[in-house]
């Protein structure tokens, strides 16, 4: 059950599973999500049984339940609101119309939090990172992409009230850039930045083109979640330290000095 659930929150989060307009009714705000979220469905189905269910209530994920509890809530609420559409007075129904704007933009922001509750947690999660960028194919226009996306995640940490820190910077010669590093420290970062690892692509007609054609650029980003500091004890009990001497004939330091020294760590056989 739980891997066909994540295998759908898969789909849901590849490309192309935008959201649609605020206005459109609940039924056709995006359909892979309403398909996700469909009444009778797997995903649907499981939420019921964790809400339902006391024991995990309490201990196993009340988070998800809680979440999953208000969008029930909320989904009452628009299907309440929607039926003063067909109302007579006039100001009534705009102000149901403000009113289920609202609600769906709600009903789908719960939604991806489940999405992002069912996905597994990592160690790291609460780390820095380092992003890495660098431009693909499509020479100059994929540089300028390169450089707009580095922008995006330096507007998008000062957003999210990360510290950003330009590590290296090497720009291309109309202004694009052909690879760059950052430092980015805040809370969960690593979590919310994890997925923009990979190949990213555009398809655009670019500054550089003169006859109005269309090309394809790409440009790589590594997200490397940053070590947690540690504290390194080491019995000196558990090192064997070896020493050697040089030999032969010559030299007034020859048999007097240690001039080789061999640390093994006993437990690990680090050497």
């Amino acid at each position: 059950m739980r891997s066909s659930l994540l295998w759908c929150a898969g789909r849901f989060l590849r490309p192309g599973g935008a959201v649609g307009a605020a206005r459109r009714p609940l039924s056709s705000v995006s359909r892979p999500l309403e398909e996700l979220f469909a009444q009778g469905g797997a995903l649907r189905t499981f939420l019921e049984r964790q809400a339902g269910s006391e024991a995990h209530l309490k201990v196993r994920r009340p988070d998800l339940v809680a979440v999953f509890k208000l969008l029930n809530e909320k989904e009452q609420e628009l299907r309440e609101t929607e039926h003063l559409l067909h109302d007579e007075n006039e100001d009534l129904r705009k102000l149901a119309e403000n009113e289920i704007t609202l609600c769906q933009k709600e009903v789908t922001q719960l939604k991806h939090q489940i999405i992002l509750l069912l996905v597994p947690s990592e160690e790291t999660d609460e780390n820095d990172l380092i992003l890495e960028v660098t431009a693909g194919v499509g020479g100059q226009e994929a540089m300028l992409f390169t450089s707009e996306m580095f922008d995006m995640y330096q507007r998008y940490a000062a957003f999210k009230r990360w510290h950003f820190e330009t590590l290296e910077y090497f720009p291309s010669e109309i202004g694009g850039l052909r690879h760059a590093s950052a430092s980015i420290g805040g809370s969960e970062a690593y979590r919310h930045m994890k997925f923009e690892g990979g190949v990213h692509r555009v398809q655009r007609v670019p500054k550089t083109e003169k006859q109005g054609r269309i090309h394809t650029s790409t440009m790589t980003v590594a997200i490397l979640p940053q070590p947690t500091e540690i504290n390194l004890v080491i019995n000196p009990k558990d090192l064997r330290i070896d020493t050697k001497r040089a030999s032969g004939a010559g030299g007034q330091h020859v048999n007097t000095t240690d001039s080789a020294v061999r640390i093994v760590h006993l437990p690990t056989d680090w050497k």
